[in-house]
């Protein structure tokens, strides 16, 4: 039995290969908002107290600690009992890009930078600190920690600078251990060895969809790397300035990638203006205050996904089915993920999502009808050529095969004669011309004219067509010619 034999008989229906798409996206989702790595902590400060320009302490919440121009105090109330953890070496650790002078019970125990009125005054501290906390400092009862800090080096405004502070173990360095960041580390190498491959195939096979999504994995590579760069680097606060604006990136250009794949797919001109319309609306949500910087990332990134999302749900009701008719699973599963929890979206899933996004344009080789249907009248069965002289009109079947010529196409007569098209390929096989298919980044062939497909060792393929020309085929299009041609023979 051929390859190509056994690729029809182990084809999966569009509908297995969702459901096998939609379990998959659960299995992601579980193990993303079950299986984080956290470090062993004691004590985790949320509720706080702030002073106020009256010298009063009024409530507060550290997530709404916004940076400002003005030395901020704030006190957190810590609750110690008499087991043993308490009398094991303590630390105290602080996150967040600020500088600080940390008091416990009134008592000076460490400085992270130096606090200043002005950014000449303050020296920038590092963004994770860990503070030793004398063991004579832990008896039982309600102790304080004060925080007094300043943000005079931060070039944007930040809406949560307080990232955390701990009572845990006391280790010597207060940078984020990469065991925290383990599961992210095997994500980003597999995230990079499939981006890397679907550009590769899409460069051979002209396929937009395969070369997309490889462009989309490598900016969600970008905002991966910048996520567990703390891990690696213990950095001055203000250079989180950068590490937010490398994130920000990531996220926006991954996000408009997959707008734009869907951009160049679609041929409705109401379509396309639909989703740069919604482009200039998610633009608009800048000027909408949010209380955190993570909800404001999380939400322009599913909105992005949603606009090519709903774009491929009407085409699915117009039975014009392909890969990316999945999308809008993927940003379900994304809604899903962020309304479960926010920061293990932003952590985790977001990127198990996309590796999965990006996987599952391979297994779909395996999905019977792999192409959109295309109904009949949507068939051409003729080549418009337009010139100097006027219009040219040359019948498919007078034709054996195209070639790409950059934003020109060459057709290929059976006269022998060779005819220059002012369009490029691409764009020629959006108009489905009947019994073409695409064979390589350069190449279609009209099937009738095929004698065989020929291999060589190094995985090189060719086309034998009845004139003695031969025609290259990329090899991630083998498997499929192998098939085209042998059901074509008559």
């Amino acid at each position: 039995m051929s390859n190509s034999q056994k690729r029809t008989k182990g084809s999966m229906s569009i509908w297995q290969f969702t459901l096998l798409l939609t379990i998959i996206y659960i299995i992601g989702l579980a193990i993303s908002h079950n299986s984080s790595i956290t470090e062993l902590t004691y004590w985790s400060g949320y509720k706080l107290e702030r002073m106020n320009d009256q010298n009063k302490w009024v409530t507060g919440n550290r997530f709404n600690t916004r940076s400002n121009n003005n030395i901020q105090t704030l006190r957190f109330s810590v609750d110690i009992d008499s087991s043993g953890k308490w009398k094991r070496p303590v630390g105290l650790k602080i996150g967040g890009p600020f500088s600080a002078e940390v008091f416990w019970d009134n008592e000076l125990i460490g400085n992270k930078g130096k606090v200043g009125k002005n950014k000449e005054e303050e020296i920038p501290g590092l963004i994770d600190e860990i503070f030793f906390v004398q063991q004579r400092m832990l008896t039982p009862g309600t102790h304080h920690i004060k925080v007094r800090l300043s943000t005079q080096h931060l070039t944007f405004s930040d809406s949560s600078v307080f990232h955390f502070i701990e009572l845990g173990p006391y280790r010597e360095s207060g940078r984020r251990t990469l065991r925290y960041y383990i599961t992210p580390l095997i994500i980003l190498s597999a995230l990079i060895l499939v981006s890397f491959q679907s550009i590769r195939i899409g460069q051979h096979t002209g396929n937009i969809t395969h070369k997309g999504l490889g462009v989309f994995g490598f900016f969600v590579v970008v905002l991966l790397l910048s996520e567990i760069s703390r891990a690696i680097v213990n950095y001055q606060y203000h250079f989180h300035d950068l590490r937010g604006l490398i994130g920000w990136f990531g996220n926006t250009a991954a996000g408009l990638t997959l707008v734009f794949i869907c951009i160049k797919l679609v041929q409705s001109q109401r379509l396309k203006g639909f989703m740069y319309l919604c482009i200039g609306l998610v633009i608009i949500t800048y000027f909408i205050p949010m209380d955190s910087g993570d909800n404001r990332r999380a939400m322009e990134f599913i909105l992005l996904v949603t606009i090519p999302a709903l774009v491929l749900v009407v085409l699915l009701f117009k039975k014009q089915v392909s890969y990316l008719s999945t999308l809008p699973l993927f940003c379900f599963a994304c809604l899903m993920s962020n309304s479960m929890s926010t920061a293990l979206f932003l952590d985790s899933f977001q990127f198990v999502a996309a590796f999965i996004l990006i996987a599952g344009a391979w297994i779909y080789v395996y999905v019977k009808e792999q192409s959109p249907e295309v109904e009949e009248q949507n068939i051409t069965n003729r080549f418009l050529i337009k010139g100097s002289k006027g219009e040219q009109t040359i019948l498919t079947e007078d034709c054996i095969a195209l070639k790409g010529e950059g934003n020109y196409t060459t057709l290929m007569l059976v006269s022998g004669e060779q005819v220059l098209h002012q369009d490029g390929l691409g764009t020629i096989m959006t108009l489905h011309p009947k019994d073409f298919v695409r064979v390589h980044k350069s190449y279609a062939v009209n099937l009738n004219y095929v004698v065989r497909l020929r291999s060589a060792p190094g995985s090189k393929y060719w086309l034998e067509m009845n004139n003695q020309q031969t025609i290259p085929v990329s090899r991630y299009k083998a498997v499929e010619i192998r098939s085209l041609v042998n059901s074509h023979q008559p």
